[in-house]
């Protein structure tokens, strides 16, 4: 029997084998739900503390910033070579 192997191109494949291969697809979707539904949970979970915390750092606060910022200058360094 010859090694046959999926080259991704379902149209060259007959209607059978694609019917198939998607009863395949479809029942390997269907036992990874319950893992993605568990992390998608645990994620929820962790997120939801953030919000009752004080700890977190907000840009947006009054005084995050300081001064005017970074200045557009040539370096010394490069204008010293020019």
């Amino acid at each position: 029997m010859a090694d046959k192997y999926c080259s991704g191109d379902c149209l060259r494949c007959s209607l059978q084998q694609q019917v198939y291969c998607a009863a395949q697809h479809g029942h390997a979707i269907m036992a990874a739900i319950p893992g993605i539904v568990e992390r998608l949970e645990n994620l929820e979970a962790t997120l939801s503390r953030f919000g009752q915390t004080k700890d977190i750092i907000n840009p947006l606060q009054d005084g995050a910033q300081k001064g005017t910022g970074a200045e557009n200058r040539v370096p010394e360094s490069i204008k010293n070579l020019e």
